[in-house]
């Protein structure tokens, strides 16, 4: 199977998990970041959970920890408005830790052919692939895909409870089709996990090839020649400084994305010519003087 093509791959980051310290927190900052990306808040349970493009961002407070943690679906929503740079920049504010950081490439490959190919390698304990010093013997969960009934799936290196570095290779045309119905071209993905042990970074985050390839590139895949050199917290104490949106920004990034003041505005058009009007002069009176009551509204 050829393999060549994939170090023409651009590395991507898909998970990122930080917690600091309440006493010095970037959760203040990491707010106002989000509500100028347009986040609206859809859980306030035991945290505060924002939507962000196809994925959320999880902001946790507790007496000992604040966390934020960020999928996939919205890094990559980040990374389209350019504000990476801003976010990382307000995390590293504050002395922080990264506690799990996910990074991949999506490679135009068929995911069956990917997996079995992983299958028949590593059949043999002298083919095991290692991620540091040691060899792992990969497991697999396979099933026949839907569309051709091919069998494909997952194959799994070091997932195991407490493990510092895990990878897994899957199909992704088929989890898409399956989790949401999405029809894609073949696509595989090869996917790292580096716990905070292995000390990555902010730099990594914003530069990630680095650290897939340290890891990856041992027996997995082929490294392109050119890649830096990875080193245990090889980013320090890097940071970014980057310009703070506007307050204006921010609240009309809000506004023009807050679907619940949409809902609110249409059924005020709904029901009255002059209803837009009315619902504006109670939000005013009702957090200006605080409270507004029925009589008070058409004065």
């Amino acid at each position: 199977m050829n393999l060549t093509d994939i170090t023409k791959t651009e590395v991507f980051a898909d998970w990122l998990s930080v917690t600091c310290s309440p006493e010095s927190s970037f959760m203040g900052s990491v707010q106002y970041a989000l509500d100028s990306m347009g986040g609206a808040i859809i859980s306030i349970d035991k945290a505060h959970t924002y939507s962000l493009g196809n994925g959320t961002v999880r902001l946790q407070r507790t007496p000992h920890f604040h966390s934020i943690s960020i999928s996939g679906g919205s890094l990559s929503r980040i990374r389209e408005l350019r504000k990476l740079e801003y976010l990382l920049s307000c995390i590293s504010e504050v002395p922080h830790s990264i506690t799990r950081l996910d990074v991949a490439i999506d490679t135009a490959q068929d995911g069956a052919d990917v997996v079995d190919y992983y299958h028949k390698r590593f059949s043999k304990s002298s083919r095991y692939p290692k991620l540091s010093r040691k060899t792992v013997e990969p497991s697999y969960m396979l099933n026949r895909r839907a569309s051709d009934d091919r069998m494909t799936g997952t194959v799994y290196i070091g997932h195991t409870r407490g493990t510092k570095v895990s990878a897994r290779i899957y199909d992704k045309q088929a989890e898409l089709l399956q989790k949401t119905g999405a029809q894609v071209p073949p696509t595989t993905r090869y996917e790292l996990t580096v716990r905070k042990d292995m000390q990555p970074s902010l730099r990594d985050v914003f530069q990630p090839s680095a650290i897939f390839w340290h890891y990856m590139g041992k027996t997995l895949i082929k490294a392109p020649d050119d890649v830096p050199t990875w080193e245990h917290g090889w980013g320090g104490s890097w940071n970014m400084q980057v310009e703070k949106p506007l307050v204006y920004q921010v609240l009309k990034s809000k506004i023009q994305d807050n679907p619940e003041l949409q809902r609110i505005f249409e059924l005020a058009d709904s029901m009255s010519p002059d209803g837009r009007d009315i619902a504006l002069n109670m939000i005013r009176r009702s957090h200006l003087e605080g409270g507004v009551s029925l009589g008070e509204v058409s004065n």
